[in-house]
């Protein structure tokens, strides 16, 4: 097994993605908290970005390793573009509350482009469109435990 030299940076790339987008997201909660049927911090976030790696890693197994590492990498890289998106509407609500709506509206306008991201990503990568779809399943499953 041939061991890529950017693999140290993949992963620290991907390690700082994960940590700047369970910030974020745990901040973005902050907006819509009394949504949420859970203390949503940091961590959960955390948990959940793993969870997601877990959960796509079945269908990732007759890849070869690099392949699902590129696609890992890739992944965290459309969560930290998600990440840099939700800012602007976190900075707004630090100086003028937005409604609800407005946040929540906001949050799946930055869902949708992250998903057509995702999409392109796994054409250039060559790997099957499911991918894409399995990304959406994972958060779907987690969305009753999440919201009220």
């Amino acid at each position: 097994m041939k061991v890529p030299k950017q693999l140290p940076g993949m992963i620290a790339v991907m390690l700082i993605s994960i940590s700047i987008t369970a910030y974020t997201l745990s901040r973005f909660s902050l907006l819509i908290q009394s949504l949420l049927a859970i203390p949503y911090d940091w961590k959960l976030e955390a948990g959940i970005v793993i969870g997601q790696l877990a959960f796509q890693f079945p269908f990732l197994l007759k890849k070869k390793w690099q392949e699902w590492l590129e696609y890992y990498f890739n992944m965290l890289l459309v969560s930290l573009l998600g990440s840099i998106l939700l800012w602007p509407i976190i900075i707004v609500n630090k100086y003028y509350a937005a409604s609800h709506l407005v946040n929540i509206i906001y949050f799946f306008t930055v869902v949708t482009i992250l998903f057509f991201e995702h999409r392109r990503r796994v054409e250039k990568l060559k790997l099957p469109t499911y991918l894409c779809y399995t990304w959406v399943l994972y958060r779907m499953l987690l969305l009753p435990f999440i919201i009220n």
